[in-house]
């Protein structure tokens, strides 16, 4: 018998952009990313892996391997083209056809409404979550999807990572915006996206009461680089600011007293009118959703007062001599997981979700028209052993388990070459070929994984 539950889902994740392509196609709107124009590798993001016109044939290669739930970012601005105004119905319509091909084959689907990728007149016209007219347009969309599918989708998920996206919207500042203007603006978009993330439980509240709302972040553990008590302050600093204020936020509803004082001693509180913290207070999420790529290890390197710079943690971690690292320097940490879900779940007492978790690496074909990646499988081992041990030994309550990129897509900064699927898709950065599709062995090995219910390993 598994250690998972009966409803235990099993799938995989991706965003709209890294996937979909028909980026000028169906009455679809510009992006950020669509002005990015061609990435450092060569490539863009109009094709991605062409889902916008091969979704049915991916749909059935997910379900030929058992998938029971699909989380995938909808575009906003294929819905509301300018990302405030007139709805687009080609938009909708193509994502109610996602909605009920997965429908058909019995998979969940779980629909992330941002992810990362603004509408671009937004962006440009009020400065993206600067503004707080972009809030008004996201409700207006939030609407819009939510009355639109109906009793059809049971999951929402606001923002993907919400604490990364938070400080993505600093990507788009020009490059000489002076450091005490960016931690304003860092700290007003902070507050337009929690109203945001707390509009889609409201919404989904008035229009879709059956419906679960979870909140999401990036979940890193971080682990101080010694036993020295300014290293261990070191780390604790960085889990509270970068994991447990946005959580804090989901769950209780109103900003943690220290994140407050943070933003009164550097005089960058964000305005607020009447009424959005008891808007905010009545929101509290259903469940709690994370990705997880790796565990970091930080080193006190704070001024005489002990500050704890969170970038340079990022930018410059410790090495951990006790873990080995992906090809792009990513720990692999397996243990890391379940203090994830353990942390998590132990602090709020909420359902957990984890709907990101995987290994990108870069593969080529076999003449054998698949990939020998044992190296997946055994990550995956790894890491879902972590998972059973966290519910049988530490009583989480976990929803599911859903992979980053089951199939091969663009990487967040537009590299093909990191791929994380279990199905090759044959495009190079610069070359599309023919974007056929191709299992590789971690295909059949994950359809047992899910055939058993995790127990088959």
């Amino acid at each position: 018998m598994s250690v998972f539950a009966k409803d235990f889902m099993w799938g995989g994740s991706v965003s709209s952009m890294q996937t979909e392509g028909g980026w000028n196609e169906g009455g679809k709107g510009l992006t950020t990313y669509d002005a990015q124009g061609t990435t450092r590798f060569g490539s863009d993001w109009k094709d991605a892996i062409d889902f916008y016109h091969r979704y049915k044939e991916d749909i059935a290669l997910f379900a030929h391997m058992g998938f029971t739930a699909y989380r995938f970012s909808l575009s906003w601005a294929r819905i509301l083209p300018d990302g405030e105004g007139k709805v687009n119905e080609e938009g909708l319509r193509f994502y109610e056809n996602v909605i009920d091909e997965l429908l058909k084959y019995n998979i969940e689907p779980v629909i992330c409404l941002y992810h990362f990728d603004m509408p671009l007149s937004l962006q440009k016209n009020y400065g993206g979550w600067s503004g707080r007219q972009t809030l008004d347009g996201f409700k207006k969309y939030v609407e819009t999807v939510i009355r639109r599918f109906g009793t059809k989708v049971k999951y929402y998920i606001p923002f993907n990572e919400q604490n990364a996206a938070s400080l993505v919207t600093l990507l788009q500042l020009p490059p000489d915006t002076p450091q005490e203007e960016k931690n304003r603006l860092l700290a007003v978009s902070t507050h337009h996206m929690f109203l945001a993330s707390a509009s889609v439980w409201h919404l989904a509240r008035q229009y879709a009461p059956h419906a679960k709302v979870g909140g999401m972040v990036n979940f890193i553990p971080f682990y101080p680089a010694t036993c020295k008590p300014e290293d261990v302050m070191a780390a604790r600093r960085a889990g509270r600011s970068y994991n447990y204020r946005t959580l804090d936020v989901f769950v209780y509803g109103e900003y943690p007293s220290d994140m407050l004082n943070e933003w009164k001693a550097a005089g960058i509180t964000p305005p607020m009118e009447p009424g959005d913290l008891e808007y905010l207070r009545q929101a509290k999420m259903d469940f709690l959703a994370h990705s997880y790529y790796m565990s970091l290890t930080v080193k006190d390197e704070g001024d005489s007062k002990g500050n704890f710079n969170l970038l340079q943690a990022f930018q410059n971690p410790p090495k951990n001599q006790y873990l080995q690292q992906t090809q792009w320097g990513w720990t692999i940490d397996p243990i890391g997981l379940r203090l994830t879900v353990k942390d998590i779940y132990e602090r709020y007492h909420l359902p957990v979700f984890t709907i990101e978790c995987g290994i990108g690496v870069d593969e080529t074909l076999n003449e054998e028209g698949t990939i020998e990646d044992d190296y997946r499988i055994d990550y995956f081992r790894e890491h879902l052993e972590q998972l059973k041990l966290a519910v049988s030994e530490d009583s989480v309550d976990l929803m599911g388990f859903l992979t980053w990129g089951p199939i091969d897509i663009l990487s967040s900064q537009g590299e093909m070459k990191k791929r994380y699927g279990f199905i090759y898709v044959n495009r190079t950065d610069t070359d599309l070929k023919d974007m056929a599709r191709y299992k590789k062995k971690s295909y059949d090995w994950f359809k047992e994984v899910i055939a058993s219910n995790g127990e088959k390993l």
